[in-house]
């Protein structure tokens, strides 16, 4: 009995360091939020939007975009606040997207709560590789963080869990 125990508890044990991600790395957004990346991202800021992006040899690639509307769009928080958590403002914010991203059919988006802040989530295919986009959303102030991950056609695979599973808190 005891063998069997020790047995169960190594091979448990076996397969949870074997699902860990190893050389990821961490990414600090800003002084709130961090993600990990697979590879170190490149960044790059255009029209107020500050971008990190990793594109991997399997053709997965992961980005984080970060809007902050004070700037782009003058509403702070407390503009904000009344509209985060109505399904208008998340289907604007699905129509935004797919606007700048034809090639793709979006799902519809989906408000839920992290940490206590409003997320949004959604999918698409794209119409002619089939690539599948997963979006995450995050507001926090008047800061949106968007998570993209783009997954090849035909592929399996559980690295998007760890990338959106990663995001954090700075204090």
């Amino acid at each position: 009995m005891k063998k069997t125990y020790y047995l169960l508890l190594f091979v448990l044990m076996m397969s949870a360091s074997a699902k860990a991600q190893t050389g990821w790395i961490t990414q600090n957004l800003d002084e709130k939020l961090s993600v990990k990346f697979p590879a170190q991202p490149q960044k790059t800021t255009k029209n107020g939007f500050d971008f990190y992006t990793v594109r991997e040899p399997d053709s997965m690639a992961y980005s984080v975009a970060v809007l902050d509307y004070k700037v782009v769009l003058h509403l702070d928080s407390a503009a904000l606040a009344p509209m985060k958590d109505n399904q208008q403002f998340a289907d604007q914010l699905r129509a935004g997207i797919a606007s700048k991203k034809t090639n793709y059919t979006f799902g519809d988006i989906t408000i839920g709560k992290w940490n206590t802040y409003a997320t949004y989530s959604m999918s698409a295919s794209e119409n002619i590789n089939k690539n599948t986009l997963l979006i995450q959303m995050i507001l926090i102030g008047s800061k949106m963080y968007s998570l993209s991950c783009r997954i090849p056609a035909n592929m399996t695979t559980k690295k998007n869990e760890v990338f959106f599973g990663s995001v954090g808190i700075l204090k």
